[in-house]
């Protein structure tokens, strides 16, 4: 497929895969592993994603930044509702799917942009994780803006249930500094005060540990001293925004001291009560298109 390809190689990088685009429009890398955007930039810009300068390209670990994908579950195994809690067989952070390896399925150039699309299907491996027998699909499409597609497909005979998200990286020059418009009056789960639902009053701004989980997700604006962009999810009722901050910085992996100051996310999401369920032979899609103001 890439022997024929005008833009698009794959390189190597210590234990992983990277298939590298470089167009004459813009740049992007997505790790074949966990299908992980790690990179996408309009020529002659910075990289859209953050990305830590500590990465560690090593089987079985997601990188820290870019868009990882997790499913079929997000976050903490237990903090999810009970119909998808139930089917989780080893309670590892954010499901599985960020840390196996996807194919390359199929691969579109032309002179307006790349339309790249990897797979996933249950196996041996996964059932180890999870019970279900399953498709997923992500579907990247770089152009003059940044879209991804994460398409769930029920191959088995049961019903199933679960949480997702599209976990996004943001980069900002100062975090004192950054603020998320379109969030007003939102309610949200505040993870850190004993799970309360509080509502959102103005912009988000960021002045210490915030990890919340918003219970819609409008088109939102991301504003930093460096750039302004717009944040739409597809078919997702809920987001989360999370930044570290100081104490929690010093037990993540691939990660700074002071990358906090240096990051936030905003993640595309079907969690809490916005999980999915899917009958066999369903399908459904989760999206985001990140654009340039």
């Amino acid at each position: 497929m890439l022997s024929h390809a005008a833009f698009c190689s794959r390189q190597t990088r210590d234990q992983l895969d990277v298939l590298v685009i470089d167009h004459p429009l813009f740049d992007a890398e997505i790790v074949l592993q966990g299908a992980q955007l790690i990179r996408f930039n309009p020529k002659g810009e910075a990289n859209w994603l953050w990305l830590s300068d500590k990465i560690a390209y090593h089987r079985g670990k997601a990188l820290r930044g870019g868009i990882p994908v997790c499913w079929p579950w997000f976050g903490n195994a237990d903090k999810n509702p009970a119909d998808v809690k139930n089917d989780i067989l080893q309670k590892d952070a954010h499901g599985f799917a960020r840390s196996l390896n996807w194919q390359l399925s199929a691969l579109e150039e032309s002179a307006q942009g790349v339309k790249a699309e990897l797979s996933l299907h249950s196996s041996p491996e996964t059932q180890v994780f999870w019970p279900h027998s399953f498709a997923l699909r992500a579907e990247f499409i770089f152009g003059k803006d940044c879209r991804l597609n994460l398409y769930t497909h029920n191959t088995g005979t049961q019903t199933f249930h679960f949480s997702q998200a599209l976990h996004t990286y943001f980069p900002t020059a100062d975090i004192n500094q950054t603020r998320i418009q379109g969030f007003h009056a939102a309610p949200y789960i505040d993870t850190l005060e004993n799970w309360q639902e509080k509502q959102q009053s103005g912009d988000i701004l960021f002045q210490g540990e915030t990890d919340r989980i918003y219970l819609n997700h409008p088109a939102v604006v991301l504003k930093t001293p460096l750039y302004r962009r717009e944040l739409q999810g597809i078919n997702s009722h809920s987001a989360v925004v999370w930044n570290p901050w100081i104490e929690k910085s010093k037990r993540l992996g691939q990660f700074a001291l002071d990358d906090y100051l240096r990051m936030f996310c905003v993640e595309t999401a079907n969690a809490f009560s916005d999980y999915k369920r899917l009958q066999p032979g369903e399908s459904c899609c989760l999206g985001l298109c990140i654009s340039a103001l």
